[in-house]
């Protein structure tokens, strides 16, 4: 029989043809302040930790990650029914998407926001509704709540803080759209620590109330992939249907429960990161043409007056910073997150020679 070649992109769904692939800029020669990692190693003590534990690699993790639920749950003073664990939270998004999103169904966010929710939403085949943030900022609760109307309207995804804005929504807003919408309602918290607000609290008034946690940020785990979700445990339940056996691997697991061992120290770490944020916000503030913006997270959003060219400079000086694009209202913008102190300061100074060739030019 004559062999016949196919083109194997006319197998590929419609919905993963439009998709354009998450590309991260690898630069280990750069100092890092893309990402919003924390940038200070782990606790002294933790890496010895880890290193005297004997895992066994040759067998399956713990599929329910029952030790690292019951960690969690002391760190939230939650019930460890109420935990899903998840390998990041990119995960975590998808397998919301696949519970109460899929065919016919919609998601609500509000652009600017983290680019995953849509793309997890292209690959669950979930409509995306868009209820951009009035004057690029705040929560457009009104709208979010007459989008929810709509019966294909199952999630709405709230980012607080929100990246990339750095805003931090109030609580009863977000309430209101709990209460009002009658949706499954998830609340991003992944740079909580930072904000110090959450509402964790909440969660056993409201059956459709989701909070999502990560590791990766506070707790200086970002290349560990280790995220989890807070609810009700039937609603936990119900996500729980759609996740991967063993999707947290037994490495990832015992560093989440030795973090929250090291808590003292994360926090000392979290108030030098919110220091640093501070000052980094400060000498961007004091900059002509330069629009900064509130942050309650570990990052800064900002709008200088040539942004590509900045970012351009910036790199060129050692720094990788993120260049977000055109957002809705606020326009073209770069995002920074704080490293560590020495690095900051040569932030400080090399925007300080950006800007002074800028108004020089």
């Amino acid at each position: 029989m004559e062999n016949v070649l196919s083109n194997p992109e006319k197998f590929v769904r419609a919905e993963v043809r439009q998709l354009v692939p998450y590309e991260t800029k690898h630069m280990p020669q750069c100092i890092k302040l893309d990402a919003n990692e924390n940038p200070f190693p782990w606790p002294v003590g933790m890496h010895e930790s880890m290193y005297s534990e004997k895992l066994a690699f040759n067998r399956y993790p713990d599929g329910m990650g029952q030790d690292l639920k019951k960690t969690i749950s002391a760190y939230t003073k939650t019930s460890p029914e109420g935990i899903l664990i998840g390998n990041g939270s990119d995960e975590l998004i998808q397998l919301i998407l696949l519970t109460f999103g899929g065919s016919g169904q919609s998601v609500i966010i509000h652009p600017p926001t983290f680019s995953m929710y849509q793309i997890a939403a292209h690959l669950t085949d979930t409509k995306v509704v868009e209820v951009p943030l009035l004057n690029g900022l705040d929560l457009d609760t009104d709208e979010i709540l007459k989008a929810s109307l709509s019966p294909e309207a199952h999630v709405v995804i709230i980012c607080n803080p929100n990246n990339p804005t750095g805003s931090l929504f109030p609580r009863e807003e977000i309430l209101r759209l709990v209460r009002e919408s009658g949706k499954i309602v998830v609340v991003d918290e992944a740079y909580a620590e930072f904000s110090d607000e959450t509402l964790i609290p909440e969660i056993g008034n409201y059956p459709n109330l989701v909070i999502l946690r990560t590791f990766s940020k506070a707790f200086g785990m970002a290349g560990l992939r280790l995220g989890y979700l807070l609810g009700q445990p039937e609603t936990i339940a119900l996500i729980n249907r759609v996740r991967p056996p063993f999707n947290v691997n037994s490495f990832s697991q015992k560093a989440g429960i030795l973090a929250l061992g090291y808590l003292g120290e994360y926090q000392a770490q979290i108030q030098q990161i919110k220091a640093e944020t501070h000052k980094l916000h400060e000498a961007l503030t004091k900059l002509p043409n330069v629009t900064v913006y509130p942050t309650r997270a570990n990052f800064i959003l900002f709008k200088p007056s040539e942004p590509d060219r900045w970012a351009m400079e910036l790199l060129k000086q050692g720094f990788l910073v993120r260049n977000m694009g055109v957002l809705p209202v606020l326009g073209k913008c770069l995002r920074i997150s704080a490293g560590l102190p020495e690095e900051n300061e040569g932030f400080m100074r090399a925007i300080r020679e950006i800007s002074a060739g800028s108004v020089e030019s």
